[in-house]
């Protein structure tokens, strides 16, 4: 039985015994029924009347729950598919039911960027990537390794990989080959500053990142980088691949698109190319970077 004032009739006596005989354990009703009730208490309005805009503002609503870290996104995930079975049931029965055609599932274009965001789950809330920035300040090659990781959404095995002249700086920014990549990712302007201000410190070794001998550098290097740098801002001590969803993340919290995502996912001077008047074919890594507002300053 639904517990909220605002089910009516058809709601609560026809529709919803006949949508939850469906389920074998009776666990998964009351899952549903604590979301849906939640849904129309905030909305203040019976599901039957729900419009596009009020499953909009609530995407955007639990969206920056997530982004704050008071939603898990998987829970939130886990409401809209609940929400968006009931309006597929009720729109599959609509003559059944008598339901005007007004009614829609809304809820159905929001799940495949919920689907994506869940695969990113495990990333860091936004305090915790800059207080990990902040610990991380006085080592540039460890600063610049965080940032290539949290903002380009490069791995651990790409990024020591890495050496100086894989940059290339073109008429609408700057993009980096990556080893086992069929295009070349963008670097967004904050991370093109940090990349600048390493490189031009460096010590002339073949890779960009490397140890004490001058040697390129293994992923365990950026593991315990992460557990140094997580202990000393006093954060839990999250993984390097974390560090990297927060990218993805991060760009699904602004609407970008799961293709956008797939392709940033998937400096002017020192050891950098250099061509004029030549535009690179492919905007779209570009444009998605730019839904990304958060922003990683230089190290003091």
């Amino acid at each position: 039985m639904l517990k909220t004032a605002y089910a009516s009739i058809k709601l609560t006596q026809e529709i919803w015994p006949d949508f939850t005989k469906r389920f074998r354990n009776p666990s998964s009703a009351e899952s549903y029924e604590s979301d849906l009730s939640e849904f129309m208490n905030l909305y203040q309005i019976d599901f039957l009347e729900i419009r596009s805009e009020m499953v909009k503002d609530y995407y955007e609503n639990i969206q920056r729950k997530v982004k704050q870290g008071n939603l898990q996104a998987g829970t939130a995930a886990k409401k809209f598919r609940e929400l968006h079975s009931l309006a597929d049931y009720i729109c599959k029965n609509r003559i059944e039911y008598q339901i005007p055609g007004t009614f829609q599932d809304f809820f159905y274009p929001y799940l495949r960027t919920l689907d994506k965001m869940e695969k990113f789950a495990k990333s860091i809330p936004i305090e915790h990537i800059d207080q990990l920035f902040v610990a991380a300040q006085n080592d540039k090659m460890a600063y610049c390794i965080l940032a290539l990781l949290q903002r380009v959404g490069l791995t651990s095995t790409e990024i020591v990989e890495l050496k100086p002249e894989n940059f290339a700086a073109y008429d609408n920014g700057v993009y980096v080959t990556v080893k086992g990549r069929k295009e070349a990712c963008f670097i967004p302007e904050d991370v093109f500053v940090i990349v600048e201000c390493y490189m031009s410190e460096r010590k002339q070794h073949e890779y960009l990142f490397y140890n004490q001998r001058g040697n390129k550098l293994n992923i365990m290097y950026i593991s315990r980088l992460m557990k140094k740098y997580t202990a000393a801002a006093n954060i839990p001590s999250y993984s390097a691949e974390a560090l990297r969803n927060s990218c993805a993340f991060t760009m699904f919290s602004y609407d970008a698109t799961p293709e956008q995502v797939a392709k940033q996912m998937g400096i002017t001077e020192i050891h950098v190319k250099r061509y004029k008047n030549i535009s690179y074919r492919e905007n779209l890594k570009r444009t998605a970077n730019q839904l990304v507002k958060v922003r990683v300053e230089p190290p003091k």
